[in-house]
């Protein structure tokens, strides 16, 4: 049977916003136990008290503090590399058998520069290529029999090099997705593999990303400048 506490953490959960705005102690609790009890007594079946909620809500937010703590006390966060490119385009397709075979092949279109972006996503019913501006002409030029869904142009690409380990511990993502979140820089798309995480942003909001995370995730190498 479902706890108060338990609840409590659900209802939270389903609104990032609101738990940042728990970690940041901007929330009246009082006032937000209110607000919840209607729910939580039509879940349980029974009165709550308002002091039990507030009280789940001071043990969740001590809860994300240690958590945080905890995250920020690990060295390998200050192991996590930020590099920047500007200059990419998004370029998404209705997949099929011939749309996927025309895509595999597109990077026989590029010049195998070091500076190149080529990323190729396959989900179930889309694929999502992602590519040097320059190479957006030929590219759309080789799919042209294929159905083009979207072009999203105007992107730079946010590279976080990090070691496995972090994988291995939870909140790497929701973390760093949370602090853009807050700010209000919207990621158009997210890339990973085994060590890095791109993330595809306007190239508007590019730089005051990299800002961001460089502080809040390794504050101590705010100090460096971006590589290249």
């Amino acid at each position: 049977m479902p706890t108060v506490a338990h609840l409590v953490g659900s209802y939270v959960r389903e609104l990032p916003h609101l738990e940042q705005f728990i970690q940041r102690d901007l929330v009246s609790f009082h006032r937000l136990a209110r607000h919840l009890r209607p729910r939580l007594e039509a879940e349980l079946g029974h009165e709550v008290e308002e002091g039990a909620v507030v009280m789940a809500l001071s043990r969740l937010r001590d809860k994300m503090g240690e958590r945080r703590a905890e995250q920020e006390g690990s060295p390998l966060w200050g192991k996590i590399r930020l590099s920047l490119r500007e200059g990419a385009v998004e370029i998404d397709l209705q997949k099929t058998p011939g749309a996927l075979a025309a895509a595999q092949q597109l990077q026989s279109l590029m010049k195998g520069g070091q500076d190149d972006i080529f990323s190729l996503v396959s989900g179930q019913y889309e694929l999502t290529i992602i590519t040097s501006s320059e190479y957006e002409k030929p590219f759309l030029a080789a799919l042209r029999k294929e159905k083009l869904l979207h072009v999203e142009r105007d992107l730079s690409l946010l590279y976080l090099q990090f070691p496995s380990e972090l994988l291995y511990q939870p909140g790497f993502f929701d973390r760093t997705l949370s602090e853009l979140a807050w700010e209000n820089i919207n990621v158009f798309e997210l890339v990973s593999t085994l060590n890095e995480m791109i993330l595809v942003l306007k190239s508007k909001d590019a730089a005051r990303a990299y800002d961001l995370l460089r502080r809040k995730l390794k504050p101590a190498v705010a100090g460096k400048k971006k590589e290249e």
